[in-house]
């Protein structure tokens, strides 16, 4: 071939590789789904505007190439006539969501089962099924016992009419090479939970922290926890912050920004209304971060369980963390009621510290924080603990930083153990001095502000910061992609985001979640690019992250909530 030729094909293929990885223009789809009583069918017809007959709508917003996010809001129908059955209702909000987001859910889905189970050669083991299976079996089977005697079953019947619609919709219309089974549907509802219940019954597959050098333990529970959050309140008392910034693998960076509206003909739920932080597929948040139009504010931060002997305790006759979640942001209109909830039917997987602050006991006017404020609960298998925390608030702050607070459950979880056999350990487990509590108790005394409280949650000074020992992963935002030597180098994995609230601007009537999708490239980092970046080159299976977009750069988002009722 001339060159001329091979220089012509050569400047053509440059020119479509440009193409295809220019931005996708923004757009909004809105579909309405129509149920028929007489066939049992569900209709999915797109619209330019909600058709409040119908007995669900969404509007999609596809900005996830120009903002980092997608947006979600998805309403059932909600007159007063029982027109449509609730079940029916929860079954068409999954219906149309699953058909909405079908390209983004298998997209995740493929990005998951890559990172999740590369060793199982991209399957989940049996034994997780088995408890998958068993699991759902009780969810249909006890919800359907109890939901005409008890608000929480009914709404578990619910949660999983929504979780089979979702299911069902986004398999209508597939291809055939991308349908997924229900159980392997799973990976996208209930990814999280996995995590801890793929130890059910198989010893084999259970960290043997006692066998592990300190630098695997610290590899191991740095892959299985996630997130730091903060509540900070003002110094002079005129605002409180509460904040959350989500770690995990940067394969699992397509990211959708969620409301659900769901309106029963009973009317007994105290909740209508959630928005969230979330991933295509997913019913809940997972990282976990909400705000309610009963106006209680949730999130968390994953705990490690060093005490692997507590997974003989698992059982699938439970509910799943993401399910509880769900029910007790539905059923709960204070922090109290909110712990007392969540703590039925613990599944003891995706252990988590979850923070729960009720705006209904702040007034800022009156620089007033009322007892039960701020509530706080953790578990682990069979187990649990909870408290009030809001003198810490009224003192100024309270951090969350993936360490037990409660002396039961780190006791439990096997921290005292852990640190007394490896001492090296202590930098990283002990709840007062590792890394994170060292540097938010010093960082935390300057914010003043929205900005400073931007600043504190995207924090990563790894290289002068003598808390973090020069380690990009030992901070607030972590970034394992920037260390370049030890056991943890070049990994995929770091916080991706942050999901924020002021409580004075809830208070004035504006309804603002302040938003940013990424990896921190404040304090002079570079920011992340799958161009630049070494991070997949060590087991490049594993951080599988196929239609994720390439180069981390967005801005700050105010995301002004829309459905509550105004």
């Amino acid at each position: 071939m001339k060159p001329f030729f091979i220089s012509l094909i050569f400047l053509l293929l440059l020119t479509n590789i440009s193409q295809s990885k220019k931005p996708s223009e923004e757009k909004t789809t809105i579909m309405n789904v129509y149920y028929s009583k007489t066939s049992g069918k569900y209709t999915v017809k797109e619209s330019t505007e909600i058709d409040p007959l119908a007995i669900a709508s969404a509007t999609y917003k596809n900005s996830y190439e120009t903002k980092g996010w997608d947006f979600l809001t998805i309403s059932s129908y909600s007159k007063d006539d029982n027109k449509y059955s609730d079940s029916n209702k929860a079954y068409a909000m999954g219906y149309v969501e699953g058909i909405i987001n079908n390209e983004k859910i298998y997209q995740i889905y493929r990005n998951l089962l890559y990172f999740s189970f590369y060793k199982e050669g991209n399957k989940l083991p049996d034994n997780l099924k088995e408890y998958l299976s068993l699991n759902l079996d009780y969810m249909k089977k006890k919800s359907l016992e109890n939901k005409d005697k008890d608000v929480y079953w009914e709404h578990v019947y619910y949660i999983y009419q929504q979780m089979l619609g979702l299911y069902e919709g986004y398999n209508s219309v597939c291809p055939e090479n991308k349908k997924i089974g229900f159980i392997d549907f799973q990976l996208v509802v209930a990814n999280a939970d996995m995590e801890d219940a793929i130890n059910y019954k198989d010893k084999s597959r259970r960290p043997n922290f006692k066998n592990m050098t300190s630098d695997e333990i610290r590899l191991y529970t740095d892959l299985h926890t996630h997130c730091s959050a903060l509540v900070k309140t003002a110094n002079d008392f005129s605002d409180i912050w509460f904040g959350h910034n989500t770690w995990t693998t940067y394969g699992a960076m397509i990211r959708t920004f969620k409301e659900y509206k769901f309106v029963t003909n009973s009317k007994k739920e105290k909740s209508k209304v959630v928005v969230f932080s979330s991933y295509p597929g997913s019913l809940s948040s997972v990282d976990d971060f909400y705000y309610t139009d009963t106006h209680l504010v949730v999130m968390e931060t994953t705990n490690s369980n060093l005490n692997d002997s507590l997974y003989d305790l698992l059982s699938p006759e439970t509910l799943f963390t993401w399910v509880r979640v769900i029910l007790a942001n539905r059923l709960a209109s204070s922090g109290e009621e909110w712990i007392n909830l969540f703590k039925r039917e613990n599944s003891g997987t995706y252990n988590n510290q979850f923070l729960v602050l009720d705006l209904n006991k702040i007034d800022l006017n009156k620089k007033e924080i009322k007892d039960k404020a701020l509530m706080i609960i953790e578990q682990l298998p069979q187990f649990t603990e909870s408290g009030d925390i809001t003198p810490f608030l009224r003192k100024g702050y309270w951090p969350s930083f993936n360490i037990p607070y409660f002396k039961s459950i780190y006791e439990k979880a096997g921290y005292i153990e852990t640190i007394k056999e490896k001492p090296d350990l202590y930098d990283s487990y002990d709840y007062s001095g590792s890394n994170r509590p060292k540097i938010f108790r010093r960082e935390q005394s300057h914010i003043n502000n929205i900005e400073d409280f931007k600043k504190m949650m995207r924090y990563n000074n790894y290289k002068t910061d003598p808390s973090s020992k020069k380690n990009a992963a030992w901070t607030i935002a972590s970034r394992y992609d920037l260390n370049t030597e030890g056991i943890g180098k070049n990994l995929c994995y770091g916080a991706i985001d942050v999901k924020f609230i002021s409580v004075k601007e809830l208070m004035e009537g504006n309804d603002i979640v302040h938003i940013i999708s990424g990896p921190t490239n404040d304090n002079g980092l570079p920011t992340f690019s799958w161009k630049t970046t070494k991070c997949y080159e060590n087991t490049p299976e594993r951080w599988f992250h196929e239609d994720v977009v390439e180069t981390w750069d967005f801005p700050w988002i105010d995301y002004n909530v829309q459905l509550f009722d105004k």
